[in-house]
């Protein structure tokens, strides 16, 4: 049970965080910046995918 809400947890924070990155990154105007804010939200996206797959 507490393994389960861990896993949720993290898998809505990585969710969150893809969001929030892919959100920025529409709003930015610099091309580094996007650049890595895209790398960032690629990570995040794989991540609540792994995590989402184990609930």
């Amino acid at each position: 049970m507490l393994k389960s809400m861990f896993f949720r947890g993290k898998y809505y924070w990585h969710l969150f965080q893809h969001r929030h990155n892919e959100l920025l990154q529409q709003d930015c105007l610099c091309e580094e910046l996007k650049i890595k804010l895209k790398i960032k939200a690629v990570y995040h996206n794989s991540k609540a995918i792994e995590f989402g797959a184990r609930l």
